[in-house]
């Protein structure tokens, strides 16, 4: 038994006692945090389409692109907020931040079930978009602060899982709300969704107050012994920059990295819109389905991403480069879009298509490795692209949406596939010249951690990896090393 448990822990967590030691921990405290609390951010957000597709239409008298508005109001405050939010990490301590912006959302979420008016609910959605804006960016950033380059995309993989398994989720309660609970209490069964996330989100939001590790130069996770705390402080490698001064804007804007990875992040955003906006739903009303089959069918969009988005972060993570996958989602971009664009005489056709193209939001998690990889060196560099990856991609899903997939034009969407098409072909010369520029810098010794000794780790602030305010000052002849991490 015992030998038993030492090959699963090994096949789990590594070779190294150390680090499986200080993984095991983390995986049962710190992922499971940000997973929950993201699976929560899609049960909430699918909750909305299912809500308007099941009742609160009619009942707060949506008009025209007005529930397009209300997902448009909901993603510029968001989007706008990200930024702010990941570089107030490397000040605040985390968990102040987090647990703070969970129990607003919550709160937020619950007061939409008494609104009775389409304006109310775009404006609830607006605030509701500021204090969730740290959900995701957020954890990225935290997930790539503790996190080696080959563990980083499969616990990112597994972020980014429960956040479909919430969608899922959303469309499943929602259905089965209309089933069991309509009219039960007074409330109509759209109602009983925003109050039931609400009170999921409280304890979750508690979970984290109390295991939430902040980031590792902080040693403050009461769960790690001194040992580990500082392993996790060094493991990683020492920052070449981490301090706030004159020259953070300089060296972000004039980086590569702050411009590219955001540039195909939004590109992959763009091709996906055919499988948001209730696209699949309206297709299968103007085919006759039913509203149950309406808001259980999709969901099977978010089994495949499942399926996408941890294979995918698995064998990048074996390979520690993240290329060779992104080409693969790549042309799946182009084969599922043609397949849109031609319009299938099937209905078969269709379903293969955006199941097809599910398996491409694997990009959520293997490009915020892929960007945590290239800017681990730079601690603002990391804090503020990961805000702008998403940030500069909602910029343009904002609008988007409204062009090419507004509710008016249910269910003749070609423009949009169209759409899909060019910007899921794009992706492909922009990876590849990601790719010649992460092999460059890390052949120059550009990019990459400087290795430390953990035996001194105690001895020197500039040991102090993530710390935020402290300078990384190493001495001359310490000699830049990409680690393999």
């Amino acid at each position: 038994m015992g030998s038993a448990t030492t090959k699963l822990a090994i096949w789990l967590w590594g070779s190294d006692a150390k680090d499986r030691a200080l993984l095991a921990k983390l995986d049962v405290t710190l992922l499971p945090y940000f997973s929950l609390i993201w699976f929560l951010f899609g049960v909430t957000r699918a909750s909305y389409s299912s809500a308007y597709i099941s009742g609160m239409k009619e009942a707060l008298g949506f008009q025209g692109k007005e529930y397009n508005y209300m997902s448009t109001a909901y993603l510029v405050v968001y989007a706008v907020c990200q930024m702010p939010g990941t570089s107030l990490l490397t000040i605040v301590r985390p968990k102040y931040v987090f647990v703070t912006a969970n129990v607003a959302w919550s709160v937020l979420t619950l007061i939409t079930y008494k609104m009775t008016h389409a304006w109310q609910v775009i404006l609830l959605n607006a605030i509701e978009g500021g204090f969730s804006a740290i959900a995701y960016v957020g954890a990225q950033f935290i997930l790539g602060s503790w996190y080696k380059r080959s563990e980083l995309g499969i616990r990112a993989a597994v972020f980014c899982v429960f956040g479909q398994m919430g969608t899922m989720a959303g469309g499943w309660i929602q259905a089965g709300l209309l089933a069991t609970l309509a009219e039960r209490g007074g409330l109509p069964a759209w109602k009983w969704i925003f109050i039931i996330v609400s009170v999921m989100t409280i304890p979750v939001a508690l979970f984290g107050w109390v295991f939430i590790p902040d980031l590792p130069a902080h040693r403050a996770a009461w769960y790690l012994s001194h040992e580990e705390k500082e392993h996790a402080a060094t493991r990683l490698g020492a920052l070449r920059k981490q301090s706030w001064d004159v020259t953070v804007f300089k060296r972000v804007l004039l980086s590569w990295q702050f411009w590219l990875l955001p540039f195909i992040f939004m590109l992959y955003s763009l091709c996906v819109q055919m499988l948001q906006n209730n696209v699949m739903a309206y297709w299968m009303a103007s085919r006759g389905y039913t509203t149950i089959q309406q808001n259980n069918y999709p969901t099977g969009i978010y089994a495949t991403a499942i399926f996408g988005t941890v294979v995918y972060a698995i064998i990048s993570d074996k390979l520690q480069s993240r290329w060779e996958v992104s080409i693969a989602i790549g042309l799946t971009f182009i084969i599922g879009s043609s397949i849109l664009v031609s319009s299938p005489s099937t209905d078969t056709g269709y379903f293969f298509a955006f199941y097809l193209l599910g398996t491409t939001f694997a990009p959520q998690a293997v490009w915020y490795s892929w960007m945590a990889d290239v800017t681990g060196h730079d601690f603002q560099l990391r804090a503020i692209t990961t805000g702008f990856m998403n940030s500069f991609d909602f910029a343009f899903v904002t609008w988007w949406p409204l062009v090419f997939y507004p509710a008016t034009a249910a269910p003749n969407f070609h423009k949009g596939y169209v759409a899909s098409l060019v910007t899921g072909a794009l992706t492909l010369p922009f990876i590849g010249l990601i790719a010649y520029l992460e092999q460059r810098d890390r052949a120059r010794g550009v990019i990459g951690r400087i290795e430390v000794d953990e035996s001194i780790g105690d001895e020197t602030d500039r040991l102090r990896g993530d710390e935020p305010g402290k300078p990384v000052d190493a001495p001359v002849n310490v000699q830049a090393a990409e680690l393999n991490v």
